[in-house]
């Protein structure tokens, strides 16, 4: 699966803020960051 950057950008200017919080800590247990 190929990251389209443009897409993800896209999606994010559609989030709320409370979603990128989610978004952001799922990364964090994914990756362990």
């Amino acid at each position: 699966m190929a990251f389209d950057k443009d897409a993800f950008l896209t999606a994010l200017d559609s989030m709320t803020v409370l979603e990128l919080n989610d978004l952001v800590k799922a990364i964090e247990e994914k990756f362990g960051v």
